[in-house]
């Protein structure tokens, strides 16, 4: 019996690491069908949203990277998101390139709000956004925005700060609770990018587009170990029988 045991170690351990391989295999079609989703769905006619109605309609499957324009007023409150830059000009210092971008609540004309991510400032310019004060009503129309359902918090991302005016993840709710505004869990990202270096901060056109598809590497190293795994377990009960005939 005990001449079977690092046999059935060896058949355990083969397929753990047999099913992460497949595991991956599958996360790659997925991630390279989510791919080809948001391709097409950023090319599509823009939406229009302009009430809680056209908010109430919008579905993560069906909308998240969907192109809209926003029509309604910056109610004039900000904070900021610490990130870094996504699409950063070449001429940027890369000492620039982490920074904060913009969130403002947008009312609409039913008088319901949105939170609009207007883009991306380095940090040495912060203090002239004026984010977290109120600096007045701002009307925009037709403004181009990206639909974003964003990121969940995971265990490495610091408290939000709102009474400093910064947050680590973009809780558009609990943003809304602390101006006293209710705001859905959407966003809008500004897909507004000017160019040129002395456009003006913030700026938008930072939708994260292109994402981590690593799935494919991931899955050659787990079928590569189990391989490993199989050569030295057969070379190990080679000798094993050698040394029994012995």
């Amino acid at each position: 019996m005990r001449r079977f045991l690092p046999l059935l170690a060896t058949i355990v351990m083969l397929a753990g690491l047999l099913s992460l391989g497949f595991w991956q295999v599958e996360r790659l079609e997925w991630k390279e069908d989510l791919l080809a989703r948001i391709e097409q769905r950023v090319l599509s006619k823009p939406l229009v949203l302009a009430s809680s109605d056209d908010i109430l309609q919008l579905r993560r499957d069906a909308h998240d990277y969907h192109p809209a324009v926003v029509n309604g007023t910056r109610i004039g409150v900000s904070v900021y998101w610490f990130t870094q830059i996504e699409n950063a000009p070449a001429e940027m210092a890369p000492a620039d390139r982490v920074g904060y971008h913009v969130l403002t609540p947008v009312m609409l004309a039913n008088g319901s709000h949105i939170l609009l991510d207007e883009g991306f400032v380095p940090e040495r310019f912060k203090n002239q956004i004026g984010a977290g004060q109120d600096t007045g009503q701002n009307p925009i129309k037709e403004f181009p925005v990206i639909i974003r359902w964003p990121d969940e918090r995971n265990i490495f991302a610091a408290e939000n700060d709102l009474e400093n005016g910064l947050v680590y993840v973009r809780d558009a709710p609990q943003i809304g609770r602390h101006f006293g505004i209710s705001l859905p869990p959407v966003i809008v990202e500004s897909a507004h990018l000017p160019t040129g270096a002395e456009a003006p901060w913030p700026r938008g056109g930072q939708t994260r587009i292109s994402l981590s598809n690593r799935h494919l590497e991931y899955a050659f190293t787990w079928f590569a170990l189990a391989a490993v795994l199989v050569f030295i377990s057969g070379l190990w009960h080679m000798r094993g029988r050698c040394k029994r005939k012995e």
